[in-house]
């Protein structure tokens, strides 16, 4: 998100000084009751996780086997000196994005592989609204 705003032409020192906290939050589709533990490693989809649960269907969810939504999210909080510093630089964002890992955020990633550990949502789920392509970074 700072990339993109940098790409409009607001100026670093703008950014760095203004900028409080950027959310970035997804939707997923919540696991019903009647989901059930995977043992099958492929069933993970290659998210960095130990277990998962997968949909199965019953009469409470209508045989799709999700009930409700869980967010996804990840908060940045503009606050540490290494982020203020990448932002001046004009840092690329993977630069950025490892300052704000470094400075306590939690990444998108990170919170999607808990809610798969927990049952909470399928892998699947995860990579429909997360992306097939997009490769989590190692922590």
């Amino acid at each position: 998100m700072i990339g993109r705003l940098s790409d409009m032409g607001i100026e670093p020192y703008l950014l760095k000084s203004g900028l409080l906290a950027i959310v970035a939050a997804r939707l997923v589709r919540k696991l019903c009751t009647c989901a059930r533990a995977e043992t099958d490693p492929a069933a993970r989809l290659g998210l960095a996780i130990e277990h998962c649960f997968v949909p199965v269907g019953c009469d409470r969810c209508g045989g799709t086997g999700y009930q409700g939504r869980l967010i996804v999210a990840e908060m940045l909080l503009a606050d540490s000196e290494e982020l203020g510093a990448a932002i001046l630089a004009r840092a690329d964002v993977a630069r950025i994005e490892r300052a704000a890992r470094a400075g306590g955020m939690v990444s998108r990633w990170e919170r999607a592989a808990h809610a798969v550990e927990t049952g909470q949502t399928a892998a699947a789920e995860i990579r429909r609204v997360l992306g097939v392509s997009e490769a989590p970074e190692e922590s």
